[in-house]
């Protein structure tokens, strides 16, 4: 049987085939009258890709399969390898019974003995929203910036890693920011936004006042000027916003953690469950807690869960790899899909990864959520049929890449849909395409197409490049970090 790896290259090589010649491009020099260019998404992934992901080392603890409930026997052994420390706690082949709950510290992994071997069976759901499994001890609360300068520049595009701001002499290389600003008024009716209604009632898209930020850490200072590690992901215009940059000291964060070479498997399942916010089938198998960092979730296979993977607001630098997601039962709701991956965080590649099961089991396979900052990245993502889709969800993520997988790509204005969801994603990059695509572009931002071979939405309004024609560099998330690391990559992305 093909992996997901070799099926996405044959699928690449039939791409070009039927194209005859991809066509190259020069993705650099891609911009918009107002100077937009595509984000740089080489920095997404575990140490933002700069480095593989840790090998097979000893375990520090194994734990034999056996009957009854293991589950504090395995927190245990979570719990004293991470005080001595950290290292691996290994579940040897077999199926072991657990519970809701369990809780991974920094700088320890859990791993099975393979996807085919070992198993964590589960067969309930305790609490709404308690997920089965999370990395990192949810390190949370208010972050008060230590200072603020106001942004003086007119207009910063998309792509941009230079900002001028008023008093540069607070700023020092290193320090860790938010380029942040909030959503006004004069923003939301822009962009079509200001007057939803859904059976009668107002809906609000992005509310007025709520932050729209970008994480950055200062790369250099010059004078005002501000130079980021990460080029902006999206556009900073004076004329509806009034953008600064906000320091902040880094809470602690929770790194080095892992989940690896194992199964998991809820029965009786709740995939496709009716969603419902106080439904225990709605919680995740593996949550990434806020200010988990450099971690990572690889070769898991997920059945019978409604939600899998979800990714919180400001974790960062996470690599999903080799992730089986299979719907073991038909979804038995007309909205409120469920998930395989939610994307709340930022720099998140996922890779390789794909929804498998029931050929009608409709789900969102991979979404962003509200005003997550980009960049993040999915690679040769693999889906069953056009009922799984990769659909950016609600209320202006930004900074997100698509490539070379065969599911349906959707950036479009979702409305009133949810609670007015409206515009999802600004600087969306659909690249080398082979399912369908429909991208629009909300009024002040961009959504684009490149290399698109499925069926093309023709209404949409997005910026569309080499339609029906596969395009050359294959990866663009490859392309950008050969040309960031001026070598051929190693990191085995």
């Amino acid at each position: 049987m093909l992996s997901v790896k070799s099926f996405a290259a044959l699928s690449w090589l039939l791409a070009v085939g039927q194209s005859v010649l991809a066509a190259d491009v020069d993705w650099e020099s891609i911009k918009n009258s107002r100077g937009d260019k595509l984000p740089d998404f080489s920095y997404c992934g575990y140490h933002s890709s700069d480095k593989s992901l840790p090998g097979s080392t000893a375990a520090s603890v194994v734990i034999k399969a056996s009957s009854g409930d293991r589950t504090k026997e395995i927190q245990a052994a979570l719990d004293s390898t991470a005080a001595s420390g950290g290292g691996i706690v290994e579940l040897a082949a077999g199926t072991f019974r657990i519970s809701p709950g369990l809780n991974i510290s920094a700088n320890t992994r859990l791993r099975g003995s393979g996807v085919e071997s070992t198993t964590l069976d589960v067969t309930k759901l305790k609490t709404a929203g308690l997920p089965l499994l999370s990395m990192g001890n949810g390190t949370n609360g208010r972050i008060n910036p230590s200072f603020t300068s106001k942004i003086t520049d007119k207009y910063v595009g998309i792509g941009a890693r230079a900002v001028t701001v008023e008093d540069g002499k607070q700023f020092a290389k290193g320090q860790t920011v938010f380029v942040s600003r909030a959503a006004t008024e004069k923003w939301v009716r822009q962009n079509g936004m200001g007057d939803l209604v859904r059976d009668g009632e107002k809906q609000t898209w992005v509310p007025v006042g709520n932050l729209i930020q970008q994480p950055r850490t200062i790369q250099a200072v010059s004078g005002n000027k501000l130079t980021l590690d990460i080029p902006l992901t999206d556009a900073l215009d004076q004329t509806y916003m009034e953008p600064y940059v906000a320091a902040y000291d880094l809470p602690e964060t929770n790194l080095e953690i892992g989940i690896e070479d194992l199964s998991i498997t809820l029965s009786p399942t709740c995939a496709g469950r009716v969603f419902n916010e106080s439904e225990p089938c709605n919680a995740p198998a593996i949550q990434l807690n806020p200010w988990t960092v450099d971690s990572f979730v690889r070769n898991v296979n997920i059945t019978g869960f409604n939600n899998c993977i979800d990714v919180q607001y400001n974790v960062s630098r996470i690599t999903i790899e080799n992730a089986s997601f299979f719907r073991d039962r038909d979804t038995d709701r007309p909205g409120g899909y469920p998930t395989d991956i939610n994307i709340s965080g930022t720099q998140v590649l996922i890779k390789d990864s794909g929804q498998y099961g029931r050929k009608t089991a409709k789900a969102f396979t991979v979404i962003t959520q509200a005003r997550a900052p980009g960049p993040n990245a999915v690679l040769r993502h693999h889906v069953q049929s056009d009922l799984q889709e990769l659909y950016p969800h609600q209320r202006w993520a930004h900074g997100f890449l698509v490539e070379n997988t065969n599911a349906n790509v959707m950036y479009v204005n979702r409305g009133t849909a949810g609670s007015g969801q409206g515009w999802p994603i600004n600087a969306g990059v659909a690249w080398n395409v082979r399912g369908g695509v429909n991208v629009s572009s909300p009024p002040l931002g961009i959504n684009w197409a490149i290399g698109s071979t499925g069926p093309v939405e023709s209404v949409s309004n997005g910026t569309l490049v080499s339609n029906g024609t596969a395009v050359t560099p294959k990866s663009l998330f490859n392309a950008q970090r050969q040309k960031r690391k001026g070598t051929a990559t190693s990191a085995g992305n």
